[in-house]
């Protein structure tokens, strides 16, 4: 079993009697993760999957069902709730259980969707819960990296210099997530045919089960023809009225069906810099896929699966503490682009640069680096044995140098 670094982060003692909501796609070891939380609880027999009608009859039996499995103590007990969201009204359900028995009984809540997608679901919970993400095992996750990420970086300068130090090679363990991807199973299995067959059956099962359930889009075809667009796109900006064109549907029905990809975590899209971010969420987005192995150009799965470990460590830091942190690309006005800015608390922190093979920095990215007030630019390759600065605050490192 790969151990999740969300696992420390998601159940530390600091987060007091709030429930752990754990999001994130479906088959990246959300249930896994509670599981392992309640068994080394000694609470292995409440784990609840509300998808079983069995489940759903016993809450409405008694609403402290879980209870009579194992009656309150001293010590407060974990419970886990596993696909609560997809009942009718489950804020007021969860609400009306955790008020009633907080005092006694710690609970997890996972869900392959994302919670704020029934907004009209019932009651606030606000001010019981903190949300947590899981996403595809990350390269650090993989190789049991001891840069554990339970709290940011002093700075960004610090977070690149560490890894120029790295000497550490993860090469191999970087060549099996390019090849068969962050979700655990098809990646322990190292199996090129398991591989093709879970990619196959993976998006019919999160559409059927998750989408279908909880949404009110009834051209699932579409829906389907979409998400099989976007791996040929992947890093590029996407126009929402050519898409429109090509399925032969309106542009307001894109936008809502690549919202509802994010929300399902099919999909990420990333927006171009501003200083007045709201604007830039006007413009032209890039989307990426968790699952970038269902792109075949190298260059481009290479960026997509950098663009996830980018995400994925993002939010470990804010779900590890109080600082904000959000990803973006950078266009000028010649259209050259940066592939990545991360802010920190709304400004510019580190420029990345996605490049599959070393070579000399272009000139445009240091021009934004100057731009953006000298920030650290680094650019990230996927060639082995790279770790260089090439001016001030301008370095070229191996993927599995600064990501390992």
């Amino acid at each position: 079993m790969i151990d999740r670094w969300l696992y420390t982060i998601a159940f530390s003692e600091d987060w007091g009697r709030q429930m752990r909501f754990i999001t994130g796609p479906r088959q990246s070891g959300k249930t896994t993760l509670a599981k392992l939380k309640l068994k080394n609880e000694n609470s292995e027999n409440l784990y609840y999957l509300w998808d079983l009608r069995s489940v759903r009859n016993r809450y409405k039996t008694n609403e402290l069902f879980f209870t009579s499995d194992k009656p309150p103590s001293d010590k407060k007990s974990w419970v886990c709730f596993d696909e609560v969201h997809k009942m009718p009204k489950w804020k007021n359900i969860l609400k009306g259980i955790y008020d009633s028995s907080y005092e006694k009984y710690n609970f997890i809540v996972t869900g392959s969707a994302k919670f704020d997608i029934s907004k009209r679901a019932g009651d606030s919970l606000s001010g019981r819960f903190f949300v947590f993400h899981l996403f595809p095992v990350c390269l650090g996750e993989l190789t049991r990296s001891s840069n554990l990420p339970l709290s940011a970086p002093s700075s960004a300068k610090a977070f690149i210099e560490k890894r120029l130090d790295n000497s550490v090679r993860h090469d191999d363990g970087l060549s099996l997530l390019i090849e068969y991807g962050g979700f655990p199973e098809p990646l322990a299995r190292q199996s090129k045919k398991f591989h093709a067959k879970w990619s196959r059956d993976y998006l019919d099962t999160v559409i059927k089960e998750d989408v279908s359930p909880l949404t009110r889009i009834m051209d699932k075809e579409s829906l389907y023809d979409l998400y099989r667009l976007l791996p040929e796109m992947a890093g590029s900006p996407i126009s929402e009225s050519s898409l429109a064109s090509h399925l032969e549907i309106s542009s307001p029905t894109i936008k809502n069906y690549l919202k509802r990809l994010e929300d399902f975590y099919l999909a990420f899209r990333i927006y171009p810099y501003s200083k007045n971010i709201k604007r830039s969420l006007l413009r032209a987005s890039k989307c990426y896929l968790y699952d970038w192995t269902r792109i075949n150009d190298a260059g481009k799965r290479f960026e997509n699966y950098l663009a996830v470990e980018l995400r994925t460590l993002i939010n470990f830091w804010m779900d590890a503490s109080s600082e904000q942190y959000s990803i973006f690309y950078i266009r000028n006005k010649e259209k050259q682009e940066t592939d990545f800015v991360i802010l920190k608390e709304d400004k510019p922190w580190l420029l990345i640069e996605s490049k599959y093979s070393d070579g000399q920095i272009p000139r445009h990215h240091l021009e934004t680096q100057k731009m953006l007030g000298d920030i650290p630019l680094v650019q990230v390759c996927r060639e082995e044995g790279v770790s260089a600065l090439q001016s001030k605050n301008a370095y070229r490192i191996s993927a599995s140098r600064i990501l390992g």
